[in-house]
């Protein structure tokens, strides 16, 4: 049967089955004194790759899209595309160390979220292929030295006398960002002195490097980008990545033989998991909080746990540790069942969860990783992480969130003809708005993610698939 509403059909496509509280202080300035040269060629070169990519968007070649984007095409089986899009991030690790935040000379300076490892082991369940693993092995080793480095490092000490190493988002840089200098001068002009603008730069490029490119979740004061205070932030989905980061490397390590490897990894992942329970827990919320470190302008060797530095706002990313449940044999869960169960319920209160979506925050700060919109790669986590738990509950509640994400792309996409980069959670068939950029389509990671959710829900026959009039 076809339904019609606004004029447009609601018949589903093909047959129906799937193929496929903050604290504040004073701005201070960063502990790291970099200098900064400005070469003409950093802002119009493109960093040469190897292989040939499924862009996300016309205006986008940014390596943190391209993990959602491989998921699509997993599901599509198109095994040999998404290993070249691996292999040219692996290819920019063994040059500059870290995958860049984007192909673009004028990135050399930040990273991005590291998924790399996932997206091999991803690859590898898929296709069996140990050349390929074999291939990208070092890599991962090296994009995780990178993040252990003492630049991103951060020790904690917690009320037990045990002491804790998490990581953070540092670039290494402090002039405006080149891709968008005069927004960045502009926002700059209000603050009086030089290092209070190089402050703000390196700031809103540190910021840049998480993905949330922006947030209130970065700032002291949600109404004012220049409180920027992202390298003063253990953030819970950095280390929940690196976590990720260290259990693929263990299971890499013993795949290919090297137990040595294996065996430090595994440790490395048990120190990990202990320091985000330490730390970034918080047992009255039910959910994983940034980290707030003090921000006096002074380098601490080893921080004191305070329970008033955990961020007690919503966002999004509360929740993103839900992910860390083993997909490979070999390795424990990292989340009970009983803990995922009071996570997702804890989720089912926050207000995240909204008509078309999980909103990013509760915040309508016309920032584009806030209220109302939501992003694929969040509900992809989530869905996920809520998958991984193995309850029979989680997993319904895991399809209802894929299923308001399904109706939604699929009602833009029959009114604008075009997949969007973020959506309003807030109104069924609504492209987000916000932030400092028009709003993007193509979009790898929004087809990716709709792609993975209907290769495992399949076509929701039963459910209405058309918004509302």
């Amino acid at each position: 049967m076809t339904t019609r509403t606004n004029g447009r059909s609601c018949r589903a496509p093909g047959s129906g089955r799937s193929t496929t509280g903050i604290p504040t202080g004073s701005s201070g300035s960063t502990c790291i004194r970099r200098t900064c040269k400005r070469r003409i060629s950093e802002y119009f070169d493109n960093v040469t790759v190897v292989s040939t990519q499924s862009a996300s968007g016309l205006d986008f070649m940014i390596g943190v899209y391209f993990y959602y984007t491989v998921q699509g095409l997993l599901v599509s089986k198109m095994y040999e595309t998404a290993k070249d899009i691996a292999l040219n991030l692996v290819y920019l690790v063994e040059k500059y160390g870290f995958v860049l935040n984007g192909a673009r000379s004028y990135y050399t300076n930040r990273s991005q979220p590291p998924l790399l490892s996932s997206m091999i082991l991803d690859i590898y369940m898929a296709t069996g292929d140990m050349v390929f693993v074999k291939r990208a092995f070092p890599s991962l080793l090296k994009e995780h030295s990178f993040w252990m480095s003492g630049v991103h490092n951060v020790a904690i000490m917690d009320n037990h006398g045990r002491l804790h190493n998490l990581s953070r988002y540092q670039a290494m840089w402090n002039k405006p960002r080149p891709e968008s200098a005069t927004i960045d001068e502009e926002l700059a002009s209000k603050l009086t002195s030089t290092a209070a603008k190089e402050n703000f730069y390196h700031q809103v490029a540190s910021t840049a490097e998480s993905g949330w490119d922006f947030s209130s979740r970065w700032m002291r004061n949600s109404s004012d980008m220049t409180t920027l205070t992202t390298s003063y932030i253990i953030p819970v989905d950095l280390n929940t990545f690196i976590l990720k980061m260290e259990q693929d490397i263990t299971f890499f390590a013993k795949l290919i033989g090297e137990s040595t490897i294996s065996e430090r990894f595994s440790e490395a992942s048990k120190a990990r998991h202990n320091a985000i329970e330490s730390v970034l827990w918080n047992s009255d919320m039910e959910q994983w909080l940034d980290y707030w470190l003090p921000i006096d302008g002074n380098c601490q060797g080893v921080y004191q746990w305070k329970s008033n530095s955990q961020n007690r706002i919503i966002f999004a990313s509360n929740f993103v540790p839900l992910w860390l449940n083993a997909q490979h044999s070999g390795l424990e869960r990292l989340v009970d069942e009983a803990k995922s169960v009071k996570v997702m319920n804890s989720l089912k209160a926050s207000g995240l969860v909204q008509p078309a979506g999980i909103a990013t925050s509760l915040s309508n700060t016309g920032q584009q990783w806030d209220f109302p919109n939501g992003w694929a790669p969040l509900q992809h986590l989530i869905v996920e992480g809520l998958l991984r738990s193995g309850s029979e509950e989680a997993r319904k509640f895991a399809e209802d969130i894929a299923t308001r994400w399904v109706r939604t792309n699929y009602d833009a996409y029959k009114a604008t003809g075009a997949m969007h980069e973020k959506y309003d959670v807030e109104a069924c068939g609504k492209s987000g708005g916000g932030g400092e950029y028009k709003p993007q389509t193509g979009f790898g990671w929004s087809n990716g993610v709709i792609l993975s959710f209907l290769e495992e829900f399949g076509w929701p026959q039963d459910k209405e698939m058309c918004c509302s009039s």
